[in-house]
């Protein structure tokens, strides 16, 4: 509804101006970038878990070891001197963070038990976090072949 003979009140809302709205918006933005570069610079060769990501690495790879094993020789071979040779060929970054870890996550595998023949292995003995990697279920194990 128009009145007549009445001029329209413009009204504003009352807030920061546009600079000091973005003088305000620059600093935070600045900063963010300074605490960024800051946990880049003090994490930035290794992750903030790296222990328990290199321990867990071995100990997977040598689980996946023993169970892909036909002859059931792997473990065997992890327990006599392999995961030293096996983190070097297939540890990768994760072992090269924490190379201790990573090998005693290998061993820790390959005393647990070989999981071929659907043996319940124990839980693993390094690391508290590292929760399901036990064999505990005969699921992807080949079945022997019965003429």
């Amino acid at each position: 509804m128009v009145l007549l003979d009445q001029a329209p009140e413009y009204t504003s809302h009352q807030g920061p101006s546009r600079r000091n709205l973005l003088l305000a918006l620059a600093v935070g933005v600045l900063i963010c970038l300074g605490i960024g570069a800051a946990a880049i610079a003090v994490f930035n060769d290794k992750p903030v878990f790296h222990d328990d990501v290199a321990y867990e690495g071995g100990y997977v790879v040598a689980l996946a070891g023993m169970k892909a094993d036909r002859s059931g020789g792997t473990q065997a071979f992890l327990k006599s001197g392999g995961c030293e040779q096996w983190r070097t060929e297939q540890g990768g970054a994760k072992a090269k963070a924490a190379p201790q870890q990573w090998l005693q996550g290998c061993r820790d595998a390959a005393d647990d038990g070989d999981c071929r023949a659907g043996r319940t292995a124990a839980a693993p003995k390094g690391s508290a976090r590292i929760r399901g990697l036990v064999c505990d279920s005969d699921k992807g194990a080949r079945k022997p072949i019965t003429p």
